[in-house]
């Protein structure tokens, strides 16, 4: 097996660096205040897919995961909230 050691640096390199890129809330409209960041994860298509896809893998898992990964989710989200307000 050749030695791809330069790829996987590559594309390591490339997933660290590319959310970058992104130009994600780019601050158009109403940015601030306690109503828009509590309303805002369920104005997107991308964060509505996003909490739907955590159900159906917590669904898939079965058992705990049933509550603990969408739990999990949440928490990190109040994480990151709290993260942006600090």
């Amino acid at each position: 097996m050749p030695n791809n050691r330069a790829a996987r640096i590559a594309i390591l390199s490339f997933a660290t660096l590319y959310p970058a890129l992104a130009h994600a809330h780019v601050g158009v409209g109403d940015t601030s205040g306690f109503t828009h960041g509590f309303a805002h994860p369920m104005s997107g298509l991308d964060h509505v897919l996003a909490m739907i896809l955590v159900g159906i893998l917590a669904f898939q898992l079965g058992g705990r995961a049933l509550w603990l990964v969408p739990a999990a989710f949440v928490g990190m989200m109040a994480a990151g909230g709290a993260l942006g307000t600090a």
